[in-house]
This record gives C-alpha cells, sequence and structure tokens, in this order.
C-alpha cells in the first residue's frame, strides 16, 4: 500500500503528525526560535570548542557547499538558552528546490543517490560532534544506515555521524547548562570549521570511537570520558553494515 501513495503527500503526513507530537508533547513551545545574536552582544561570548572537517571534491561537492551554506545561514549565531531544546529541521526548514537547495549524494533504501538537500549531513554531523565534546546528550540522533565511505575519504570518525531526513529524521538536543550558546560556521573552498560559542567556559571532553569489525560490517561504540578520565559513559553503540553498491 505504502509504495501506491506518493512521497510528496507521505513527507506531508509525516511532518504534519511531528508537528502535532511536538506540541502535544509541550515539545514545541521550548525549540530554539531564529533569534539571531547582534554583534554588540558577541563580545559577551568566546570560542569553547572548535572542529574542522575536509570537503571533498566529488561530483557533486559544489552543489554540497551552495547546500551547506543555505543551511548554515539559518543555525549560524542562534541563540540556545538554557533548556531550549534545538531542532535541526524546525530551524533549517524544508531543504527544497524551491528554496534553493541542489541535488547533492545521499542514502535512499540503503543506496546511494542523489537528491535536493543532500550533503547536510555533514553539518548535522558536525553539531552532533560538538555536543558529544561539551558532555551533551542528544534527544533524537540517527546514524547513516551505511557507512559509505572509505578510510582515504572519510571526513569524521565513524559513529560521529548524525543523518537528517526532513519530516523523518531530525538531530535535537537541549541546553543543559546555565548560561546560552550559539554555533559558528566557517564553509571554506576545501573545508568547514564549526565552533561553539559562549559566555562561560567548559570542559572539552575526550571520545573514543572503538569499533569492532564483524563479517558484515562495523559495530561502533561512542565513548565519552571524564575530565580526569577515571569514569567514561558509553553514549551510542550502532552496527554499520557493509554498502550495498
Amino acid at each position: 500500500m505504502k509504495q501506491f501513495i506518493p512521497a510528496a503527500w507521505r513527507l506531508n503526513f509525516k511532518v504534519a503528525q511531528r508537528h502535532w507530537l511536538d506540541w502535544s508533547g509541550g515539545e514545541s513551545q521550548n525549540f530554539v526560535q531564529s533569534q539571531r545574536l547582534l554583534d554588540t552582544e558577541k563580545r559577551f561570548f568566546q570560542p569553547q570548542i572548535q572542529i574542522t572537517q575536509p570537503i571533498f571534491t566529488t561530483e557533486y561537492s559544489d552543489n554540497k557547499k551552495h547546500n551547506l551554506a543555505l543551511a548554515i545561514a539559518q543555525i549560524q549565531d542562534i541563540l540556545i538558552s538554557p533548556n531550549q531544546i534545538f531542532s535541526f529541521w524546525h530551524l533549517v526548514g524544508c531543504p527544497s528546490q524551491k528554496r534553493g537547495y541542489l541535488a547533492g549524494r545521499a542514502i535512499a533504501k540503503d543506496q546511494l543517490t542523489a537528491e535536493v538537500g543532500g550533503g547536510l549531513c555533514q553539518l548535522s554531523g558536525l553539531i552532533y560532534f560538538l555536543i558529544l565534546k561539551a558532555g551533551i546528550v542528544p534527544l533524537e540522533r540517527h546514524p547513516h544506515s551505511q557507512d559509505i565511505y572509505t578510510e582515504a575519504s572519510r571526513f569524521a570518525p565513524l559513529g560521529s555521524d548524525a543523518t537528517v531526513v526532513y519530516g523523518y529524521k531530525d538531530l535535537r538536543f537541549r541546553n543543559p547548562f546555565s548560561f546560552p550558546f550559539y554555533f559558528q560556521f566557517d564553509l571554506q573552498s576545501q573545508a568547514i570549521q564549526a565552533e561553539i560559542y559562549a559566555p562561560e567556559s567548559f570542559p572539552q571532553l575526550r571520545l573514543e570511537f572503538k569499533q569492532a569489525e564483524l563479517a558484515k560490517g562495523v559495530q561502533v561504540q561512542t565513548i565519552r570520558y571524564r575530565l580526569d578520565e577515571s569514569h567514561y559513559e558509553v553514549i551510542d553503540s550502532t552496527f554499520y553494515p557493509k554498502l550495498l553498491c
């Protein structure tokens, strides 16, 4: 039955369902809104954690950078106040052709393909990586269904990814601190840099993505250590099947 329902109808239903669940559960009233900091306000904030990742040249890399720039414009310098919930899609919105997004590489039904808005997962993955280092536990995060990279083409540790699919898969977290913070990005020709800015300092925790090779893929444990490294917590354990094609 599902295959006879147009994809646009299914998406509209999922988006409406999400909105209803967020409203009925009281989540929507705590979402981060598009409150952009003024330059005069930024002087109270200092850089805390920084991550830089390469952007490799591929058939879709120009489109990817175009898409990243559009999404970054919706997230950068947006204040995340204490107890507020950051939702990637609530801020970015639908990555449609009408809104200027281009085709980029994506995984659909466990296959590599090209879809409008493809490439945004590097941005969501960067944000996920940053909040893990800051000691935040995500409310919602989804790994990719396949590991599509070789070690030579990998731009981030396996296990640090966070795929986002509009209407279906989001990246969400709550600000657990007593102070606000915001993200800032620097999109370059062959790299992207992401930083957390805050008015107070907080420790940068060490992460380990522990891999175990299995017959049909790789199991990755995401481990976060305390400052003294005497204790650790397992944040996530994900199995990545080998790419089907």
